[in-house]
């Protein structure tokens, strides 16, 4: 078995960001045919989720997070002198999407995800933290 760490290098335009072609690209980029990649997201209010590819389920996703954690209701925590003013609400979205880490099989060149699956990159700071990044260990048989 061979380890090779890497990083995944994103420039979010949304809090919900398709990685799907991200990790297509690492598995041809390091000719990977039988494989584990482990992907990890280092920053704090960001997450990976795993999910049907249809926009409207991440609409509703979307309008879930809102309805459950509104904005402005919880004022505590604070972060004064910066854009993350008052932003609880943010750290607790990703928590309930919350998955820092996932595991990747890859097998005969194919990342092995369900049909109609995509995986994302959940960050709703994304517009104060648009440049994020995933951490990967690929473990290649």
């Amino acid at each position: 078995m061979e380890i090779i760490d890497t990083e995944i290098n994103l420039t979010l335009k949304s809090d919900f960001t398709s990685i799907i072609e991200n990790l297509e690209n690492l598995i041809k980029e390091n000719n990977l045919i039988n494989a584990n990649i482990v992907c990890f997201v280092p920053h704090e209010v960001s997450s990976i989720i795993q999910i049907w590819w249809e926009s409207w389920l991440i609409d509703d996703l979307r309008n879930f997070l809102k309805d459950v954690v509104p904005e402005w209701k919880w004022l505590n925590h604070d972060e004064p002198w910066t854009s993350f003013r008052y932003n609880f609400y943010e750290h607790m979205r990703s928590k309930l999407v919350w998955n820092v880490s996932i595991t990747l099989i890859i097998k005969n060149w194919e990342l092995l995800i369900w049909n109609y699956q995509d995986l994302y990159f959940y960050s709703p700071v994304f517009q104060n933290i648009p440049n994020q990044k995933i951490i990967c260990r690929i473990m290649r048989f």
